[in-house]
């Protein structure tokens, strides 16, 4: 009887340390959830700070490589005033070189729009758009809308 008693008490230890090993292994677990969801908050809330600055310093770059083109643009004789268009412009980050100028919504004036297309790839090397690095990946593609200014 005593050996049997023994046996059980012995038994019920071991399951209560295997629930109490299971519940720690549990409490772990969720602990290391926890902090991966933290840490993958934390990062969303990086990129997205990230974002909002490379929004910013799209503004400004758009208003810079605008410039650039508007210098280099040289207006084609009899086209009315008024035209613009939409040109999509493809580069490398880092260096900035134009790889590829496309109207994507045309002036309807096919002179104009050309003139156009080759004031932007005059503009390469684009302008520096950021000094930080790790905004860089941000930028490689962008389209702005070229509207020349009366000269």
């Amino acid at each position: 009887e005593d050996a049997r008693q023994k046996a059980e008490a012995e038994k019920k230890r071991q399951e209560e340390a295997r629930q109490k090993a299971e519940a720690e292994r549990r409490r772990k677990a969720a602990e290391e959830q926890l902090k991966q969801q933290l840490a993958a908050e934390e990062e969303a809330r990086a990129e997205e700070a990230r974002r909002g600055r490379a929004a910013t310093e799209m503004d400004k770059y758009l208003a810079a490589i605008r410039q650039r083109v508007s210098n280099r643009w040289n207006q084609p004789t009899n086209t009315p005033a008024g035209l613009k268009c939409v040109v999509r412009v493809s580069f490398v980050p880092g260096t900035w070189e134009i790889v590829d100028a496309v109207i994507v919504r045309s002036s309807g004036n096919k002179t104009f729009d050309d003139s156009v297309e080759r004031a932007v790839r005059a503009s390469s090397p684009l302008p520096l758009p950021s000094t930080n690095p790790d905004l860089f990946k941000y930028f490689g593609e962008l389209q702005f809308e070229f509207e020349p200014k009366a000269k």
